[in-house]
């Protein structure tokens, strides 16, 4: 079963941006000791318990620190981006690392105040089919085929481009995904199995209707996985996790990741067990046993090609080790 990582580069109670950006250095080079297929990381708005909001700064310190593992964007949020910057962005990052950079596209527009920032004085927005189509222009040196800006290339011209990949979970991403032939990568976020299953199948059909045979359809699972050494510890980092899940919606949402000890001593809320509740099934959790048998539940369910874990939990410590135990057990 291939298994790759997704980093929100979450900032630990009692850190900073700093000791977070240093941990995510550490977690990417021991998922390549590991073996890890890819090593991503998000891009997150606003959101003060992430240092994630430049995701291509990150990549390039990844790269610069790693041997051979993929780094990538999970994603780049392309409402809030000239596709042309983003192609010079990732042509640097190819051209110093060939052949190992993934760029993962989204269409999410954050929160609204976000996307007013990032999109202050521009005309009219592009359609993210557009933007796409624009990416894969620049990334080739097209510049025989009609297009607003024909004649222009984005720099460095370099022999390789990165790996592209479609982020979503709508059914207009789903199709845009196969129209375009690319790979795609679906979250499990607690959705109903059905939507999950009808998604990736609409994916599929699409890839054979455009393409037939010439184009395999490739589709990443993600979702968040907890587990540790004993049953205890693993329910200490769920409290975490589940703490820093309900407050990052707060209006006075946390600035870093709750730790365990601020999480044992939480006087939760009826409110707040009830969302705990509602977000179990966010989730992946339990004994390493068990969690490598519901990966590979989810592999064989969805008939995917590789499994994205996000190990989003509380210490550098705790990362580190659910990153081993969770090969350790889908190895043996």
């Amino acid at each position: 079963m291939k298994l790759s990582i997704l980093d929100y580069v979450p900032i630990f109670e009692n850190r900073n941006a700093s000791d977070a950006l240093n941990h995510s250095i550490e977690l990417a080079q021991l998922a390549e000791q590991l073996g890890y297929e890819r090593y991503w990381v998000a891009e997150h708005h606003q959101v003060l318990s992430v240092a994630s909001s430049a995701p291509e700064m990150i990549m390039m310190s990844l790269l610069e620190q790693t041997n051979h593992i993929r780094i990538g964007s999970g994603g780049i949020m392309m409402p809030h981006y000239s596709p042309y910057k983003v192609a010079e962005q990732f042509k640097i990052m190819e051209a110093r690392h060939p052949k190992r950079v993934d760029l993962a596209l989204g269409r999410s527009k954050s929160y609204p105040n976000v996307f007013a920032a990032l999109n202050e004085n521009k005309n009219q927005p592009l359609q993210f089919e557009t933007q796409l189509n624009d990416l894969q222009k620049y990334f080739t040196d097209e510049v025989t085929k009609p297009h607003r800006f024909q004649t222009l290339i984005a720099t460095p011209q370099i022999d390789s481009y990165p790996d592209m990949f479609i982020l979503g979970m709508s059914e207009r991403s789903v199709k845009l995904a196969g129209r375009i032939g690319l790979p795609f990568v679906i979250a499990q976020m607690g959705q109903e199995p059905q939507q999950l299953q009808a998604a990736i199948e609409t994916y599929k059909s699409t890839i054979y209707q455009h393409y037939g045979e010439q184009v395999k359809p490739y589709v990443i699972l993600a979702t968040f996985v907890i587990t540790a050494e004993n049953q205890d510890k693993t329910n200490q980092l769920l409290n975490a996790f589940h703490l820093w899940l309900i407050r990052i919606f707060y209006a006075n949402q946390p600035k870093s990741y709750p730790s365990i000890d601020t999480a044992k001593n939480r006087q939760w809320s009826d409110r707040e067990l009830k969302k705990m509740s509602s977000n179990a099934n966010r989730v992946i959790s339990g004994s390493p046993y068990q969690v490598n048998a519901q990966l590979k539940q989810l592999k064989n369910d969805y008939n995917v090609d590789e499994i994205m874990i996000l190990p989003h939990v509380y210490g550098e410590a705790n990362r580190k080790r659910l990153l081993e135990l969770v090969m350790e057990y889908c190895e043996s």
